[in-house]
């Protein structure tokens, strides 16, 4: 199971949100670009960057800091956050950023987007799917959290798995940046109902511990922010668990 640090970036700053909400900001005194080298020297092979400030107004304000983290390191980045237009989409396509997140506009416009994206670079695109687990069955959310998609999890994957989508970051709102440990339940049954997809873990991530849960369920990445920044996870640790141990 691949270990994908995260960085969130609000106003160039690196930061951490709890449960997405931008009441309730903790700051960071960690360069971003630094911050991604460390990691690398760690042993981490891909970045998850987050544009909080394309998230929260659709407008995205770090792209400089995306590119120099691309230019200055070889790590495998993937980057989200306020991609709604076509627009935008081909811009970062056409980029050298290994991996696209987007979650709201693919939703919004499930065909038309299947229609816009072509077969290559459907394996350039991760599906993000935050969702509120508080109600059965799972409810995905769009635009920074705020509005319901109106559609559940199990549909949503299925549709877009049936357009050749193959590659999902699912987000447990309830479980992020909370550092109470991974939905994995979750991602269980996520894999039990679309076998062939890879699944991306994000939200709860506290500790190694969690991390070989997920790896020992076959999970085929995590995402962890919070434990990584507040070293709940130490340097030892993450070298064992990419040696497998």
């Amino acid at each position: 199971m691949q270990l994908i640090p995260a960085i969130d970036l609000l106003n160039g700053q690196c930061v951490r949100l709890f449960q997405g909400d931008f009441n309730d900001i903790t700051y960071y005194d960690k360069d971003p670009v630094s911050l991604a080298k460390y990691y690398e020297s760690l042993g981490l092979s891909r970045i998850h960057l987050v544009d909080l400030d394309g998230t929260r107004n659709g407008i995205t304000m770090n792209e400089n800091i995306v590119e120099q983290i691309i230019n200055s390191t070889n790590l495998e980045v993937q980057m989200g956050g306020g991609i709604r237009s076509k627009t935008k989409i081909s811009k970062w396509l056409e980029s050298s950023i290994n991996y696209l997140v987007i979650g709201s506009y693919a939703i919004e416009n499930i065909e038309d987007f299947n229609l816009f994206v072509d077969d290559q670079d459907k394996r350039k695109i991760i599906i993000a799917l935050d969702v509120r687990t508080d109600i059965s069955p799972p409810e995905v959310m769009i635009k920074g959290w705020k509005e319901s998609s109106g559609m559940d999890l199990w549909s949503l994957i299925k549709e877009f798995v049936n357009f050749g989508f193959n590659d999902f970051l699912i987000t447990d709102i309830q479980k992020d940046g909370t550092l109470k440990g991974p939905n994995i339940q979750l991602y269980e049954r996520c894999m039990k109902a679309s076998p062939g997809a890879r699944f991306i873990c994000s939200g709860g991530v506290s500790s190694i511990e969690d991390l070989i849960k997920l790896r020992d369920k076959s999970i085929h990445a995590a995402v962890a922010g919070k434990s990584l920044l507040e070293n709940k996870i130490s340097q030892r640790e993450i070298k064992r668990f990419l040696l497998g141990e």
